[in-house]
């Protein structure tokens, strides 16, 4: 009988958290032998690695904490290119080849077999593209599994999960939208105005990237669509920024009229 692995990629964010739990009472016996992954770009939020450490203690597993051969720092001073929709380096050098190297890792180690990868992508989202293997190599080593898929669990159900376990949401969900890296290019302005006042040094770091890059560059592309990070935290379009957010929160949800 071939060896079976069961890996779980855990993000630190509100889905993969909650096929965790999922799993440990739907799947214990997957559970038991499954291993709970975290590709640590060291380019995460404070709160994120808080996330992780309450994750460990709920589900009494340990997380294994996969690094990149190479730091984000490391990559940036060497090409001055800070990732973009265009060029998303970011995801490949810190996320994607950590994974196939701990894969490797796993079979110089324990032996060849199946990596049964499980993914945390909801039924009401089962259009995202999760795990693609390229090559026929990764086809034969790589088997994707989607449980929250197959078991019909949208969005409103993960919330459920975590309220019941008690674990609740990443306290970055506060004032931020999204998880991932603190210079994420899919921010919103508001997220990156948060970002200033809760991680001002972090901040600090993302614009240090960005100058360096247009000025090694000349390029164009900045973080954000409304402008240079410098010229965000500029007091008049920080007020604007927040008091566009305030206009957006208080505006009323469009409702479907159904015509007779």
């Amino acid at each position: 009988m071939e060896k079976e692995y069961h890996i779980l990629s855990l993000s630190g964010g509100k889905d993969s958290t909650a096929l965790a739990f999922f799993m440990k009472e739907n799947m214990p016996e997957i559970f038991e032998k499954l291993e709970l992954v975290f590709y640590d770009t060291g380019c995460d939020l404070p709160e994120t690695y808080d996330y992780l450490n309450k994750i460990e203690i709920f589900l009494n597993k340990k997380i294994t904490k996969v690094k990149p051969e190479k730091s984000f720092e490391h990559i940036f001073h060497t090409n001055f290119l800070i990732p973009a929709p265009h060029r998303r380096y970011c995801t490949v050098e810190l996320k994607v080849k950590p994974s196939w190297k701990h894969i490797y890792k796993k079979i110089e180690k324990e032996g060849l077999g199946i990596f049964n990868l499980y993914i945390g992508i909801r039924a009401d989202e089962a259009w995202r593209k999760g795990i693609s293997p390229k090559t026929e190599q990764e086809k034969k080593l790589v088997n994707p599994k989607y449980p929250f898929i197959d078991y019909l669990i949208t969005k409103s159900d993960v919330e459920n999960i975590l309220v019941s376990k008690g674990i609740l949401y990443p306290d970055y969900y506060k004032w931020r939208a999204r998880n991932g890296c603190y210079f994420c290019f899919y921010q919103k302005p508001i997220d990156w105005i948060n970002l200033y006042e809760k991680h001002p040094e972090l901040y600090k770091k993302a614009m240090y990237y960005e100058e360096t890059g247009l000025k090694s560059h000349g390029e164009i592309f900045r973080w954000c669509s409304y402008g240079s990070l410098r010229d965000m935290i500029k007091k008049e379009n920080l007020e604007k920024i927040k008091k566009n957010q305030t206009i957006i929160k208080q505006k009323p949800e469009l409702k479907l009229i159904k015509i007779l």
